[in-house]
């Protein structure tokens, strides 16, 4: 038999995980693992997106070209530098005077998901808040189609450039791939949801 008070239980559980729900989704937060790959560099990392624009995370870049001797494979690495006048862009130099102009706009519904100025991504900070010795941009160019780009100064011990200030500057084309990962508070609305379905089976057989 079912109870008038079972009911409104799995009544209210059921209204509190629906609010969960739409709190989550307005929220809109949301990290995603990314793989970017190509026949010459690739790249794995992760970004963090909050209202379409991506405010925190990192790359690793493997099979990096030496532009200078000796023509070797590198690794290059960095972290998201947030825009905060997204959707307008920021520009980024580095010891060579090469830019990277990005504006971390992230629309996963879209194909590509990532604009024309797409990621930026920069380690070594110096002399002031836009200039990086490593700065790497991934952006979109058309559907399945992307570009990441490397730029690094070699550097001693003492942050002089050594040889040719353009030790690295590389573009590779090739295909992206974003994967949400689940968060906690995802995690434990699904496993709210189960215990409100197995709450109404069972006031349901009572």
């Amino acid at each position: 038999m079912v109870t008038s008070k079972c009911i409104a239980r799995s009544g209210w559980m059921a209204f509190f995980g629906v609010s969960l729900l739409l709190a989550k989704i307005a929220a809109a937060d949301q990290i995603y693992n990314f793989t970017f790959t190509s026949s010459g560099m690739d790249a794995t990392g992760t970004i963090d997106v909050s209202g379409g624009v991506a405010q925190s995370g990192s790359i690793n870049v493997t099979n990096v070209p030496l532009e200078s001797d000796p023509s070797t494979l590198i690794t290059a690495a960095g972290s998201l530098v947030p825009d905060p006048g997204s959707p307008s862009t920021l520009t980024l130099i580095n010891h060579d005077g090469d830019n990277i102009i990005f504006d971390n706009i992230v629309d996963v519904a879209s194909d590509p998901s990532l604009n024309g100025n797409g990621l930026g991504f920069a380690s070594g900070p110096y002399q002031d808040s836009v200039h990086y010795n490593t700065l790497i941009n991934l952006w979109g160019n058309s559907p399945g189609s992307y570009t990441l780009f490397v730029a690094e100064a070699n550097l001693d011990s003492n942050g002089n450039v050594i040889g040719d200030p353009q030790y690295v500057y590389a573009s590779s084309d090739g295909s992206l791939v974003l994967t949400p990962v689940p968060e906690p508070s995802t995690l434990a609305l699904l496993a709210l949801g189960a215990v409100g379905l197995l709450v109404r089976r069972r006031c349901c057989s009572a």
